[in-house]
């Protein structure tokens, strides 16, 4: 009984630490102190757990087009704070704040979504 307890315990440890190192801090991949502020034409959408991600094709400073993948919360919260797989699709031109990730890749970690054309927020960090 004792050995059956011990290996329960274990396995139920290991699970855990897996999931957790599966499931990253926000600190560990992006930098407070590396804002963005990225305007582009949405490329694709992965709306898919644990979080959902946005592509978006942005001009840089010399004219290149650069394709930054930009993540957002867990698709649950995001259902909760209004946001669907229909909100935003390929081909709108949308804006979005929030921060770079600190290994300088262009990839994001989103505070807010505004639509280029009528300014309206989609979403928002803050609630929408």
């Amino acid at each position: 009984m004792r050995t059956l307890f011990s290996a329960t315990f274990l396995l139920t440890g290991l699970m855990w630490s897996i999931s957790t190192l599966a499931h990253h801090s926000f600190s560990l991949e992006f930098d407070v102190s590396r804002p963005v502020d990225l305007s582009g034409e949405i490329t694709n959408i992965e709306w898919t757990n644990p979080h959902a991600w946005v592509f978006i094709d942005v001009e840089d400073e010399s004219g290149n087009i650069q394709n930054w993948a930009v993540e957002f919360l867990g698709v649950l919260t995001l259902m909760r704070r209004g946001m669907t797989p229909d909100t935003v699709k390929p081909g709108d031109r949308v804006r979005i704040v929030g921060f770079g990730s600190r290994d300088g890749s262009s990839t994001a970690n989103a505070s807010s979504l505004t639509m280029v054309e009528s300014g309206q927020v989609m979403w928002s960090s803050e609630g929408r």
